[in-house]
């Protein structure tokens, strides 16, 4: 497992040194602290409340990891996608990177779905698949040993978890 610390910089850091983030295609997770119950305009969702807690956001980035996270570590000044509207107000803690040529967003929200402890947020990042959310409440759970079952699972040795704080 490879750790960034960001300490006084936070995510801006990042931006700077885009080497920091993997270039090949793969899925990721976004790790996102949400500080307070909030309600928040999701795109086409309308109206969605959050509890306080965690949250993980499953993505692909079949054009390259680095460019598609490096979008989540600037301000977005036009939303495309669900996730876009949460940023402004939760903040991103860690990105779990899964190099990989195959497309596993739906894999892993899949497994995430079927854990104890994980509540998902219908509807959410997923309007071009089946899956039930791309997004979910991860509260209830352990973080670490949940990257190493997820690495495992989809056999992705070069797995990577970035740590912003």
């Amino acid at each position: 497992m490879v750790h960034f610390q960001f300490l006084q910089e936070g995510l801006k850091t990042a931006e700077r040194h885009p080497e920091l983030l993997p270039e090949e295609p793969g899925s990721y997770l976004l790790i996102l602290k949400n500080p307070m119950p909030q309600t928040l305009q999701v795109g086409s969702l309308g109206a969605v409340f959050f509890e306080t807690g965690w949250y993980a956001y499953v993505g692909s980035a079949m054009g390259g990891l680095s460019r598609r996270v490096s979008h989540y570590l600037k301000i977005i000044k036009r939303p495309h996608w669900h996730i876009d509207a949460l940023l402004p107000s939760f903040r991103l803690t860690a990105v779990w990177v899964f190099p990989s040529l195959k497309r596993q967003e739906c894999r892993i929200a899949y497994i995430l779905l079927r854990k104890s402890g994980v509540r998902p947020i219908p509807g959410f990042g997923c309007t071009d698949c089946r899956c039930i959310s791309h997004l979910f409440d991860i509260t209830g759970i352990k973080k670490a040993p949940l990257f190493e079952e997820l690495k495992g699972a989809l056999g992705c040795r070069n797995a990577r978890e970035l740590i912003y704080s």
